[in-house]
């Protein structure tokens, strides 16, 4: 289960920090604010952080299967002309898209961000230790 989701500069969201409630979770506000981005962003990163283990054909997701598949799951879902037109662009000096994303079983924990000159290349951090280092990954999706 998703328990949190941290966006810094994603679309309509300088800083964002959800945490949601087991069952059922409601989002209310006005036209244009971005609840179907949150939506969007969450149901990428579930899917992805679900199907690791099964796609990538191993006990635990591998680096090089998530950085593709949330490349490609962001642009399937978002349909960007690239990526970094997902970044909030309203404050100076703050040009890098952050998404942390906290589940249930830590082992799904997914953090990743890319800044908005991004073609199709997204950071992942490995969330499992603190300071460990990041790896870039490429969009393999038909459309990049």
């Amino acid at each position: 289960m998703l328990k949190s989701l941290e966006l810094r500069n994603f679309t309509a969201f300088r800083d964002a920090d959800l945490k949601f409630a087991s069952g059922l979770n409601v989002a209310v506000g006005e036209n244009g604010t971005g609840k179907t981005h949150i939506l969007k962003v969450a149901y990428s990163a579930i899917y992805v952080s679900a199907k690791g283990k099964k796609e990538s054909g191993s006990a635990n997701s591998t680096k090089g299967h998530l950085q593709g598949a949330i490349a490609d799951k962001l642009n399937a879902v978002f349909q960007p002309d690239e990526l970094g037109r997902l970044t909030s662009r309203v404050r100076r000096g703050r040009q890098r898209c952050e998404v942390n994303c906290r589940f249930s079983d830590i082992k799904q924990d997914l953090s990743f961000s890319f800044n908005f000159q991004s073609k199709k290349e997204v950071i992942i951090a490995n969330t499992t230790s603190p300071g460990a280092k990041s790896y870039q990954f490429t969009c393999r999706h038909e459309s990049c």
